[in-house]
C-alpha cells in the first residue's frame, strides 16, 4: 500500500461568505439553509467558522439565537441530505454606534476535511427583525 510521506498543505485560500436573512430551527437539516462554501475539485480544509452581525439599522437589540453548520456530501440542503457538524450560541447585543455587533466564532476541534461535491451550510434560530441579520465566513483552504 502506498503512503504519503510528504505533508500535504492548502493552496488557495477559500473564505465562502454567507448572509442569513431567515430562522431555522431544525438541527436535522431541514427548513432553509444558505450555502456557505463549495468543497474544491481536490477537497478543501474548514477549521471555523465566524458569524458577525451585519444589520444595516445602528440601534436596536439583537435576538439571542443558536447558529448551525450543517455539512453536506452531496452539496444539497435538505433532512436526510445534511448533517449537523457545529452549533455556537449567539448573545443577544443592543447596536449603537460605538457598540460592536453580536458575534460568535465556531472553530472546529479537529479540522473539517471536505471532499470534491461537498459543502457546507448556515443557518440560524431566530430571525425576528432586520436586526437579527447575520453574515456567516468560512475559514477554509483549497488543496
Amino acid at each position: 500500500m502506498a503512503q504519503n510521506l510528504n505533508p500535504i498543505f492548502v493552496l488557495t485560500p477559500n473564505v465562502g461568505v454567507a448572509r442569513i436573512t431567515v430562522a431555522t430551527t431544525a438541527s436535522n437539516g431541514a427548513g432553509t439553509l444558505v450555502t456557505l462554501l463549495t468543497a474544491s475539485l481536490d477537497g478543501t480544509r474548514v477549521d471555523g467558522v465566524r458569524f458577525r452581525n451585519s444589520a444595516t439599522a445602528s440601534a436596536g437589540a439583537t435576538t439571542a439565537m443558536t447558529h448551525k453548520i450543517f455539512y453536506s456530501p452531496t452539496n444539497q440542503s435538505g433532512s436526510g441530505t445534511c448533517f449537523l457538524v457545529g452549533e455556537v450560541l449567539t448573545s443577544a447585543v443592543t447596536r449603537a454606534v460605538g457598540t460592536v455587533g453580536a458575534t460568535s466564532i465556531y472553530t472546529f476541534d479537529l479540522p473539517l476535511y471536505m471532499p470534491s461535491g461537498s459543502a457546507l451550510f448556515v443557518a440560524q434560530s431566530a430571525f425576528n427583525s432586520p436586526l437579527d441579520q447575520f453574515d456567516a465566513q468560512a475559514f477554509a483552504g483549497n488543496y
